[in-house]
């Protein structure tokens, strides 16, 4: 009998034990979903920090290699004081393309580091990249990546790619319950780089600072494979033909846009023209030794150096100008009336026989 007055007969107790026997295992069975949904979700933290890895290691090598083109860029323009070369050489360690590679490894081991450090704190993760383990409560920069990991490649005039090579990755759970870890290595990665809207150097220094050239892309243009495996450009410059104008070559000589320095023509692949890292070094088509299909070209307007340009026909493709190679006029033809073509400032423009021919123009249009 308890305190109350009430009797627990032999038949009662053995009714509650199944309850106990219940609650007993019922606790164990909390216990052990717990310990799985623990595991379960340091899981889903490993696979995400890994995931965070692999997006941080591909965006920051994008940020990297236009902020090292960048300043190349303005290396050369803003060190140019007007009786000085600049430029940067052309054998390594000097030349522009070592510089982008080393800058771009310097600021992709700085951000990489800093990310993964950020995703240690907030995780309680351990990652190791490429056989080196980032400390989460260091602060200088992990050299993770170095100059074997990393590639330029040239295939397009209007950008490049910096390759990665696949490297080793390693995150351990830093707990004394769970020790969970995710081994894997990276994919090699291809990203391509942007240089459009970059100043370009190279007419800059060339005109004594006196021209301004944009890097924007000729939207114009069609290209089309043939049979044998090569491709063909169709300019697109005397679609349309009027008294001293052509389009769409009038549209290319303005340009994107207007500025204080004045119109800022489009740039055209030009297989016989210079790539970006041409234009860092100061290079002419002769002594490119960029590939072909990463070449382009310009037009120079207003003959901004007529001191050194013998004669009055300057040729206005960018490298022709600047070798003071002449050119001859374009006419349009109406009528019997003869007209130059002009750009758009109201000079005659010029071409050399050979450019005329490789940008598919006639000497004279009849219309």
């Amino acid at each position: 009998m308890d305190d109350k007055g009430y009797a627990f007969t032999p038949l009662v107790l053995l009714l509650f034990i199944p309850i106990i026997i219940i609650g007993v295992s019922f606790s164990g069975i909390v216990n052990e979903l717990n310990t799985l949904s623990s595991i379960a979700i340091a899981g889903d933290v490993t696979t995400t920090v890994a995931s965070n890895i692999i997006k941080t290691i591909k965006d920051d090598t994008a940020d990297s290699g236009r902020n090292s083109a960048y300043t190349a860029t303005r290396l050369v323009i803003d060190n140019y004081n007007g009786n000085n070369n600049p430029y940067f050489g052309k054998t390594s360690p000097t030349d522009s393309r070592s510089f982008i590679k080393n800058q771009t490894l310097t600021l992709l081991n700085q951000n990489v580091t800093n990310t993964c450090r950020v995703l240690e704190q907030q995780t309680g993760r351990n990652i190791n990249i490429n056989g080196f383990q980032i400390n989460p409560t260091d602060t200088s920069s992990v050299q993770i990546f170095n100059t074997g990991n990393i590639n330029i490649v040239q295939s397009d005039p209007f950008g490049f790619n910096i390759t990665l090579t696949s490297v080793p990755v390693i995150i351990t759970q830093n707990s004394s319950s769970n020790n969970q870890s995710s081994t894997f290595n990276t994919q090699p990665m291809n990203v391509y780089i942007s240089i459009a809207q970059l100043e370009d150097p190279y007419i800059w220094v060339n005109t004594y600072g006196r021209n301004s050239s944009v890097i924007n892309s000729y939207p114009y243009l069609t290209q089309s494979s043939n049979i044998v495996g090569g491709s063909s450009i169709d300019y697109h410059f005397a679609d349309n033909v009027s008294a001293g104008k052509l389009s769409y070559l009038n549209e290319a000589l303005i340009g994107a846009n207007k500025t204080n320095f004045g119109y800022m023509p489009y740039y055209f692949p030009d297989t016989h023209g210079l790539t970006f890292f041409d234009r860092l070094e100061n290079r002419t088509n002769d002594t490119s030794t960029g590939p072909d299909n990463a070449k382009m070209s310009t037009f120079v307007l207003w003959n901004p150096v007529w001191e050194n340009i013998p004669g009055y026909t300057p040729s206005c493709i960018d490298h022709e100008y600047f070798a003071g190679i002449n050119g001859t006029k374009i006419t349009t033809t109406h009528s019997g009336v003869v007209t130059p073509v002009t750009d758009p400032l109201g000079n005659t423009f010029f071409l050399t026989a050979k450019y005329k021919g490789y940008l598919g123009l006639l000497d004279n249009y009849n219309y």
